[in-house]
């Protein structure tokens, strides 16, 4: 079997995507069943050395980017380039888990896509309103909307290049959607999508932004979910959310993976076709290092020196949370 997976996390590892991928691709179970794993996505900065283009530990295999293109890579994927005016980057690299310490070896696809073909890209978002109802006119000012459709023909042609007709392809997030809907567009039947929500991004803004938060969130979803009500009718915002389109889009994936209960009952929200599929929930593990109560409790006193002690005294709890770089839900 090979799995690729779309994501903004292709070169290293950022926040949660990023490790829920290192877990999975090192386990076991995974190894066993998986033969290839790719990783695609835009490639974000140019302004990296060759020798880190793939994050430490990359092997560069083709590069236009930086002039690597020997044969046969030269000849697999010029002509995607000139087709898409797209630059692609291929190569290896580690994923380790650092829990375990299991390391191994993925491929990584990378598509540059700071310039692209305009009018073949316009037909592709012609088709992404037209057969799915994702509207590109209102967000094509937005990168982060941008780019991930840009990615998705050129992408899907490169992974036909590097021997990848079969695959199960993870969206992960709105991002991997675009590519997700050109794989549905293909029509390959050895192909399958699925849609790996992490979040459901559609709610996001209105939890953050939005008087009440987490609460009144929550007790309007269920008692809008008993009305039959979708968060469309109930909070309109969310056409203004690029991100709303992508991922409602999923409904059409062969499959929809959930990493917690309530983005299950959010995604049914969504849209009433949520309500009535399969939706696979799929834990975020969290690894258990063995540990006694004597190195517990030196940890959590070199955790209370750290912190200043405004009463005069150490604190007697330490209660820590690991946010991401961004503003977050419940902050």
């Amino acid at each position: 079997m090979i799995v690729v997976h779309v994501t903004h996390e292709a070169v290293e590892k950022i926040g949660g995507i990023g490790a829920v991928i290192a877990g999975l691709v090192t386990s076991e179970s995974y190894t066993k069943t998986v033969s290839r794993t790719i990783l695609m996505g835009p490639l974000l900065t140019t302004d990296k050395p060759v020798n880190l283009r793939l994050g430490e530990g990359g092997h560069v295999i083709y590069s236009s980017l930086d002039a690597i293109n020997t044969p046969p890579w030269r000849e697999k994927f010029r002509p995607i380039e000139k087709t898409y005016d797209v630059g692609i980057i291929y190569g290896t690299r580690p994923v380790t888990d650092p829990c375990t310490g299991q390391t191994v070896e993925v491929e990584v696809l990378l598509v540059d896509v700071f310039h692209s073909n305009k009018d073949r890209l316009n037909l592709f978002k012609a088709e992404l309103y037209t057969k799915f109802g994702v509207p590109s006119d209102n967000f094509e000012n937005i990168w982060e909307f941008e780019q991930y459709v840009r990615v998705a023909e050129p992408g899907i042609e490169a992974l036909k290049a590097i021997g990848c007709h079969g695959v199960v392809l993870l969206a992960h997030e709105y991002m991997g959607m675009p590519t997700a809907l050109k794989a549905i567009l293909a029509g390959s039947e050895k192909t399958r999508t699925v849609f790996y929500a992490h979040e459901v991004a559609s709610v996001r803004p209105i939890v953050e932004k939005m008087a009440g938060h987490d609460t009144m969130f929550y007790n309007v979803m269920r008692q809008a979910c008993q009305q039959n009500k979708t968060i469309e009718e109930i909070f309109p915002s969310v056409f203004d959310n690029y991100k709303h389109a992508l991922v409602k889009a999923a409904r059409y994936c062969d499959h929809v993976f959930a990493v917690g209960d309530y983005v299950e009952e959010e995604l049914r929200f969504l849209d009433p076709h949520f309500r009535v599929s399969d939706i696979d929930l799929v834990y975020n593990g969290i690894p258990a290092i063995p540990i006694t109560l004597q190195e517990k409790k030196a940890s959590r006193r070199k955790m209370a020196q750290k912190f200043p002690k405004p009463f005069g005294e150490t604190p007697t709890w330490v209660f820590l949370a690991v946010f991401r770089p961004v503003p977050c839900q419940a902050i």
